[in-house]
C-alpha cells in the first residue's frame, strides 16, 4: 500500500510509544515518579532560599553559561528511520521534506518548552544579580538561539565528514556558550549583534563544506542510539529485549577496570565494570551523577532545610543511580560464552556486587562533595557527615540485598 510520508511517520511514532508503554508502567509502579516529584519539591524549595539568600558575589553569568548551553545547544531529532529504509525509503527521497517537517515539529515544540522552562527557572535567579536584560527579552533571546542551534544542529547531520560533523559542533557549543555569557553580562544590543555575526558566519562555513541532502546514515544511528538509551532505561525496572548495544571508549574512565588483576576470579568483574564504563548505561550514570553534583552544590550553597535537605538530595540522586546500575543484572544474562569458558557462575555475582558497590561509592562521592565543602563552611558539619554515613550505610547494606534478590529472581526466570 502507498502510504503518505506523514501517516508513516505517524504510525511509526504511535508504533514505539505503543510498544514502550508496558515498560513504563513498570517504572510508574517501581516509584521513580514519586521519589522524582520530591526531588523536585526539594530542589525549588532549595533553590527559593538561594535566591533570597544569594548576594551579589554569587557567579550568576557563570551559573547561566553552566544552565543554558546544553539546554540551547542539545537538539534531539527522532525520525523513527530504520536500516531496510535505506532500500525501501531512498526512492521516495523527495517527499522526505514532509515526513523530516513532522520530525522537526515534534522534537522542535518539545525542546522550545523545556528550554523556556529552564530559562524562566534561571531568570529568578538572575534578576537578583546583575540583570541587564528583563527577564522576559532574556526568554525570549534564548527561544531565538534555540532555534538558530536546531537550524545549525540539522546542517551538522548533513555533513558528509564526519569529522567536520564534529568540528562543527564543537564549534557551535563553544560559540553559544561565548555568546550567553556577553548576553548575560553586556547590553542586550551586544548580544544580539554577537549572535547574528556568530551566526552569519557560521553559515559560510556550513555552506562551504559537503553534505547530503538527506542524510540516512547518520538518521539511522542517531535512531538507534536514541532507543538504546530507552532500553538502558526501561531495563532497570522490567526485562527488555534489547538490541546491539553501541560501544563508546571513554579513554578518561577506562583505566578503572585495567587496575583489575588479570585472573580467572575477577573475570566477570571486568566484562561488568566495561559494560557500565563503555555502554550506554555509563553515559546514563555519568549525566544523573553530573546532575547530582549541580543539585547538590545549589542544595548546600542554600543549606537547605538547615543541610538536611543537602543529604536529602544526595541520597536520591545516590538512588537514582544505583536505579540505572541495577540493570547489570540483566546484562549477560543470556551470552553462550558463559558455557562455553571455564568461568565458575557462582563468581558472577560476587563480581556484580563489588562493580555496584565501586560505582556507587565512587558516584556517590562525587555528588556528596559540594556538601563536603560547603555545608561545613556554613555551619553544617553533622548533616554532611550524616550524608556520608548514609552513602556506605546504603552502598553496604542495603544495596546487596536488593541486588542478590534481584539476580536470584533472574537465575530462577533462566
Amino acid at each position: 500500500m502507498d502510504r503518505s510520508v506523514e501517516m508513516l511517520w505517524s504510525s511509526r511514532a504511535r508504533a514505539f510509544w505503543k510498544e514502550s508503554m508496558p515498560y513504563i508502567s513498570a517504572m510508574v509502579q517501581s516509584g521513580v515518579p514519586l521519589v522524582t516529584s520530591f526531588l523536585l519539591i526539594a530542589g525549588f524549595a532549595g533553590y527559593t532560599t538561594l535566591i533570597h539568600q544569594v548576594d551579589q558575589t554569587f557567579p550568576f553569568v557563570w551559573i547561566g553559561v553552566l544552565v543554558l548551553t546544553p539546554v540551547v545547544c542539545w537538539n534531539p531529532l527522532r525520525t523513527w528511520l530504520r536500516e531496510a529504509d535505506t532500500v525501501f525509503l531512498v526512492p521516495r527521497e523527495a517527499q522526505m521534506g514532509r515526513y523530516l517537517r513532522r520530525s522537526f515539529l515534534y522534537n522542535g515544540t518539545t525542546g522550545l518548552i523545556g528550554a523556556a522552562a529552564v530559562v524562566l527557572i534561571y531568570s529568578l535567579l538572575y534578576v537578583k544579580g546583575p540583570g541587564l536584560i528583563a527577564w522576559q527579552l532574556l526568554v525570549i533571546a534564548v527561544l531565538a538561539v534555540k532555534l538558530l542551534n536546531a537550524a545549525a544542529a540539522w546542517r551538522e547531520r548533513q555533513l558528509s565528514w564526519i569529522g567536520a560533523r564534529r568540528g562543527m559542533r564543537v564549534l557551535r557549543w563553544i560559540a553559544t556558550a561565548a555568546g550567553l555569557a556577553v548576553l548575560l553580562k553586556a547590553q542586550p544590543w551586544m548580544g544580539a549583534v554577537y549572535f547574528i555575526a556568530a551566526a552569519a558566519v557560521m553559515a559560510l562555513i556550513y555552506r562551504g563544506l559537503k553534505r547530503y541532502p538527506v542524510p540516512w546514515l547518520t538518521l539511522i544511528a542517531e535512531e538507534n542510539a536514541t532507543r538504546r538509551r530507552f532500553t538502558v532505561f526501561f531495563s532497570a525496572f522490567a526485562d527488555v529485549p534489547s538490541e546491539n548495544a553501541q560501544v563508546s571508549t571513554r579513554k578518561y574512565i577506562t583505566w578503572l577496570p585495567a587496575r583489575l588483576s588479570f585472573s580467572k576470579e575477577n573475570a566477570f568483574a571486568y566484562l561488568f565494570a566495561h559494560t557500565l564504563i563503555r555502554t550506554e548505561l555509563g553515559a546514563i550514570v555519568l549525566r544523573l551523577t553530573a546532575f547530582g553534583m549541580i543539585a547538590s552544590f545549589l542544595a548546600a550553597y542554600s543549606a537547605l532545610w538547615s543541610g538536611w535537605g543537602s543529604a536529602g538530595v544526595c541520597l536520591l540522586f545516590l538512588w537514582l543511580v544505583g536505579t540505572q546500575i541495577a540493570s547489570l543484572v540483566q546484562s549477560h544474562r543470556h551470552s553462550v560464552w558463559r558455557h562455553l569458558y571455564p568461568l565458575p557462575d557462582d563468581s558472577r555475582l560476587s563480581a556484580l556486587l563489588k562493580v555496584d558497590r565501586i560505582a556507587l561509592f565512587v558516584c556517590g562521592a562525587l555528588v556528596w562533595l559540594p556538601q563536603a565543602i560547603l555545608l561545613p563552611l556554613r555551619g553544617y558539619p553533622i548533616p554532611a557527615a550524616a550524608a556520608a554515613l548514609l552513602i556506605a550505610l546504603y552502598a553496604l547494606g542495603l544495596r546487596p540485598s536488593r541486588i542478590k534478590r534481584s539476580y536470584m529472581g533472574e537465575s530462577e526466570e533462566d
